[in-house]
């Protein structure tokens, strides 16, 4: 008995769906489209799962089409100044919005948020060439094991690509040191650097010079007044109660959460050049595949004409294959934009001239080993050690606490020292001899009303505000390590299931079908239909691939450690 109409995939050329073409052949199976389909199996695209539609997930959708955020620091853990953006080329930090979070939902953007790298900084980076810090901590790359099954799908995604191609670590070294947006981002260091100088620059001192008792009329025995006066003095301000240390204290900890807050911009950025890297591989393989196809189709259909086989098909059956290899040569036009998307997502991200980007390709394999991960335990204890967002913010709260330091020194103002080396009294109206004389004199506060309570007590909200937000991120942070724990483990037991149940008997059989079509043991409906399960089988195999390889770097990500190839 013959099947049913098979529901077309949306958005493929020639499908029923919408902006497709139904046809109008009265067989059966005439609307199971072959290159067409393939082209849904093999571009980048990945509209299958409904995991990777979803835009900015954690386990790494499609990117394709659409350009990465902008990365920023975020709110400054442990400031009491309001986390409100300010203009462009001011002196304060300008918070852009926030990159989607690594495993769902958005991180909040209330100003500089301290974004910590893996490791932290060992020396400040306003020296040297301008750089991102060392990102994730090295790993060793497992053994190579066996790939799946021979057959096109798995010759294109365990192709290793072509040898000038830019591998992953290669494109990360070039991350590193030409991403512009983070090379932006790391002005604001030595704005930090400045600050610390300006926090422990002392008070000047104050010279004053007068003269007094200037007479309208001059002095005499008959007018007295006076004598004319005059005087040099200097008054130094005096720190009694540590101001500028504590400014310094705080300047210094602002320093280190900024530190923290650029090694985290370099955690996401990698985030991105992970997504932007395998949906280029994933391009790559989809316009290999259907190249490989029309090729294929190309030869079946020349032999065809030239009634190469043992029963001479239809004029029908022949223009069924002609129209599947329009189609197929029309997807190949959409897996050259989809290249060409991937290319520029990832050329913005490694700063590529212009020339260079059309020429950008992947070196690699698309589905790797499966490596041994460490247990969620171990995840979440090495995510909280290593997530560099979770240290800033631990070092946010040495920061609030330095503000009540400062606050608390603010109680007093500077007592003020005051000493006149040189006053001269003009004596002469009274024909009597000048005379010169020094002094010494104190100027001090009084707190009796205003002993900065307001402040102090805001500072010490502040403290408490930020230790909640530790709190809180790290839970955030195991949840996004089991959720990505997770992920990876079921990515890759789909992979295997796939792998061992579907790849090998979709294989055998498309090769068993072609045969038969070429002995003249199927017709072409029937040739088609198979065409169409094996393009199913191929779609099945490439989406459990790329799950598979973006749960492997999302882990990476969210643990904040090089752990996956």
């Amino acid at each position: 008995m013959r099947r049913g109409r098979r529901p077309s995939s949306p958005g493929v050329p020639g499908s029923c769906g919408e902006g497709g073409v139904r046809r109008t052949t009265t067989h059966p199976r005439s609307a199971r489209p072959w290159g067409l389909l393939a082209l849904a199996l093999f571009a980048p695209a990945a509209y299958a799962r409904a995991q990777d539609s979803a835009e900015a997930t954690v386990s790494g959708g499609p990117t394709q089409g659409r350009l990465f955020e902008t990365p920023n620091l975020g709110p400054m853990p442990g400031a009491p100044q309001p986390g409100l953006p300010t203009s462009p080329g001011s002196l304060q930090p300008n918070p852009f919005a926030l990159d989607p979070g690594i495993i769902g939902g958005s991180r909040r953007g209330l100003g500089r948020v301290d974004r910590p790298g893996t490791r932290g900084f060992s020396r400040s980076n306003v020296q040297g060439p301008a750089a991102l810090p060392q990102p994730l901590p090295g790993f060793e790359k497992p053994e190579t094991g066996g790939g799946p099954p021979a057959g096109d799908v798995g010759d294109l995604i365990d192709d290793e690509g072509p040898a000038d191609g830019l591998t992953l670590d290669a494109a990360i070294e070039r991350l590193r040191a030409a991403n512009l947006d983070v090379l932006a981002i790391k002005y604001e260091l030595p704005q930090a650097q400045a600050d610390v100088l300006t926090a422990g620059l002392r008070n000047n001192p104050l010279v004053y010079v007068d003269t007094q008792f200037i007479p309208y009329q001059p002095f005499g025995d008959r007018r007295p007044g006076g004598p004319t006066q005059y005087d040099v003095n200097i008054t130094y301000p005096v720190d009694v109660s540590g101001k500028r240390r504590a400014r310094v204290a705080v300047a210094v900890a602002a320093k280190k959460v900024l530190e923290a807050q650029f090694q985290d911009v370099a955690r996401r950025q990698i985030g991105n050049l992970y997504r932007g890297f395998v949906d280029l591989q994933a391009a790559r393989v989809g316009l290999l595949a259907i190249e490989g196809m029309v090729a294929r189709q190309e030869a079946i259909l020349e032999r065809v004409r030239k009634g190469q086989g043992p029963k001479e098909p239809s004029r029908l059956e022949v223009d069924r294959l002609v129209l599947e290899l329009a189609k197929s040569r029309a997807g190949m036009h959409d897996a050259r934009d989809a290249l060409t998307d991937a290319q520029e997502a990832l050329g913005l991200l490694l700063a590529l001239p212009e020339e260079d980007v059309s020429r950008l390709l992947p070196r690699g394999r698309l589905r790797l080993p499966h490596p041994e991960p460490p247990s969620m335990e171990e995840a979440i204890a090495a995510a909280k050690q290593s997530r560099p967002d979770l240290a800033s913010l631990r070092l946010g709260v040495r920061r609030a606490d330095s503000e009540i330091r400062l606050a608390r020194a603010n109680r007093v103002d500077d007592v003020y020292f005051f000493y006149d080396p040189f006053t001269f009294q003009d004596n002469r109206p009274y024909r009597a001899q000048g005379a010169g004389s020094w002094g010494l004199g104190v100027t001090f506060p009084v707190p009796l009303f205003n002993r900065n309570q307001g402040n102090i007590a805001k500072a010490r909200t502040n403290l408490a505000q930020t230790e909640a937000e530790v709190v809180a991120l790290e839970r955030r942070v195991a949840a996004e390590v089991r959720q990505a724990h997770r992920e990876f483990a079921a990515a890759r037991q789909a992979l295997a299931l796939v792998e061992t149940s579907v790849v090998a008997p979709a294989r055998d059989a498309t090769a068993r079908a072609v045969a038969g079509f070429l002995a003249g043991e199927l017709d072409v409906a029937d040739y088609l239909d198979q065409m169409e399960d094996d393009a199913d089988s191929a779609r099945l195999y490439r989406d459990a691939v790329l799950r598979y390889r973006r749960s492997m770097l999302d882990l990476n990500t969210a643990v904040g450690a090089r752990l996956m190839p």
